[in-house]
């Protein structure tokens, strides 16, 4: 019996069955259902990857999706969002604080948070801010100190911040109502 490398239908058995291999997976029905509609962090890899069917509305509706400026056609489109630690983190000028770590979160960790400490001035004066792991994220994480008035701005590395949508099978409909691309 035959397979069908893929079908038309909005559902975890429509995804081509290819596109697994994008995580280094064997191209099998089994392998394609686990990317369906996925945003979960292939540790490995560094990036998220997920398949999802887009129908003609979600593809060109900001309203449906703030991703369908992104995207170039409609059908089984691949979203991969890259990873990267924290590189840097600055404090304001005139920030105060204590000798103390940063908190870190959001920024869609990749199980790995990042880990900074503050040193400050017998004044309370912020003097630096060392990074001693950069942990992994999709996006900017948000930084405070645990007592001051600094502001962190935090810049990244890798290619966290950065999603790319490929149309892996382009096609003017698609049935059904799966999860919507983000």
């Amino acid at each position: 019996m035959s397979t069908a490398f893929w079908t038309m239908t909005d559902a975890n058995t429509g995804v081509p069955i290819y596109a697994g291999t994008a995580l280094n997976l064997a191209p099998t029905r089994a392998n394609a259902n686990v990317i369906f509609a996925n945003a979960n962090v292939a540790q490995a890899f560094s990036e998220a990857v997920g398949v999802y069917g887009v129908d003609t509305q979600e593809a060109s509706n900001t309203q449906v999706t703030p991703a369908a400026t992104k995207m170039a056609h409609a059908g089984w489109v691949q979203r991969t969002a890259g990873m990267g630690p924290v590189l840097s983190i600055s404090a304001n000028a005139g920030a105060f604080g204590t000798n103390s770590f940063v908190t870190f979160s959001n920024g869609g960790t990749g199980n790995t948070a990042a880990n900074a400490t503050v040193a400050v001035a017998q004044n309370g004066a912020v003097l630096s801010i060392t990074i001693n792991t950069g942990g992994l994220y999709l996006t900017t994480p948000t930084a405070v100190p645990v007592s001051g008035n600094a502001a962190f701005t935090v810049t990244m590395g890798g290619r966290a911040n950065r999603t790319q949508y490929e149309t892996l099978v382009a096609a003017g409909s698609i049935t059904g109502n799966g999860a919507v691309i983000i």
